[in-house]
């Protein structure tokens, strides 16, 4: 009789015995210091039949001793030959859902640096790739502080700045709706000085001049939830104020480190820093979403660069909730003086 048939043998027979319990502990005993034996050989050492041996070691490999055969040679493994093999289910990163949003910041309104050129072209690529939602990673407006009034367009004062947002902020007929945040700094000195929810102002006198696609969603920060059919992931939206770091990828990194367990999101939009970066720490996806202000007389004086752009974002989200799939394009742009002078790669 064949092992494997000794096997298939054992699984209908009956709870084995002290006999056999003792038999297989001779067995193990037996492989593990003499091995590898042939079956013949193996029956010796134990002092029974080739048939009983046999029906041992088919005992041993049902309770899952790495008992093998060898040119017809038993041993006792003392390693793992085979790791477990896996089968992902493909399915899962096409039969989801997929998203699509045009992502900006630090847009900087009633500034002097500000970019509404590139605001405006941005918004003309969003409307051509039939975007509906753009998440605003804050400071839409630029402020006002000691440092900065010579560089607003006109009279002090938040009534000025939000008429301006207002009338300026790129507006689609195609129904583009832009929800942003507001910051800490910029429009957040109105508030520590002032008292006034700004960014509710901002999206109020947007409504008195019959404006309704400008949403402020929250300040300094905002979890966007994604609902799959079995499941569900988030995205933050943050600015999170603070000084420019030594290296581009060190505040979306400290930023991610600094969760706590169970408050870390799938997705994490970051607005401030004036740069773009594309990341992946402790499995977070990150997005540093650029400006669209150019290099400002305070960002020369401390030597920071301003990338003047927006993005684009797609995610596929599997049915049981997970991100599987992620990009991001960079839609970056140069100094005004590229275009003015008529550059023959001017497209707008």
């Amino acid at each position: 009789m064949k092992i494997s048939e000794a096997i298939a043998r054992h699984r209908t027979a009956k709870k084995k015995n002290p006999d056999q319990e003792a038999q297989d502990r001779k067995v193990k005993k037996i492989l593990l210091a003499k091995g590898p034996l042939t079956l013949i050989e193996l029956a010796n050492g134990l002092n029974c039949s080739p048939q009983s041996a046999q029906e041992s070691i088919a005992r041993l490999r049902e309770a899952k001793y790495n008992v093998n055969l060898k040119r017809e040679a038993i041993h006792l493994d003392r390693m793992i030959r085979e790791g477990a093999r896996l089968v992902v289910d493909s399915r899962d990163f096409y039969d989801g859902r997929w998203f699509k949003f045009g992502v900006v910041s630090d847009t900087h309104l009633y500034s002097k640096y500000a970019r509404l050129d590139v605001l405006n072209c941005l918004y003309d690529i969003f409307s051509r790739e039939k975007i509906r939602t753009v998440w605003h990673a804050g400071n839409a407006v630029e402020g006002e502080c000691r440092f900065n009034k010579f560089d607003l367009l006109g009279p002090s004062g938040f009534e000025a700045a939000a008429e301006y947002f207002a009338r300026n902020y790129p507006k689609r007929n195609d129904g583009i709706v832009t929800r942003f945040i507001t910051g800490d700094d910029h429009e957040g000195w109105w508030i520590n000085r002032e008292g006034i929810n700004i960014g509710a102002r901002l999206q109020q006198t947007a409504e008195e001049l019959g404006r309704k696609d400008l949403e402020w969603i929250g300040h300094m920060e905002t979890d966007v939830f994604l609902k799959a059919a079995k499941g569900q992931a988030w995205m933050r939206i943050m600015h999170p104020g603070g000084g420019s770091a030594y290296a581009i990828s060190y505040l979306p990194q400290k930023t991610v480190e600094s969760f706590q367990g169970g408050e870390k999101p799938h997705i994490l939009i970051l607005g401030h820093t004036h740069k773009f970066d594309q990341g992946y720490p402790r499995e977070v996806h990150t997005v540093q979403a650029g400006c669209t202000q150019d290099q400002t007389p305070f960002m020369r004086k401390k030597k920071l660069q301003a990338m003047v752009g927006g993005c684009i974002v797609s995610f596929h989200q599997a049915p049981t909730g997970e991100i599987n799939r992620f990009r991001v394009e960079w839609i970056p742009y140069y100094d005004r003086g590229f275009y003015e002078k008529g550059n023959k790669y001017r497209r707008w």
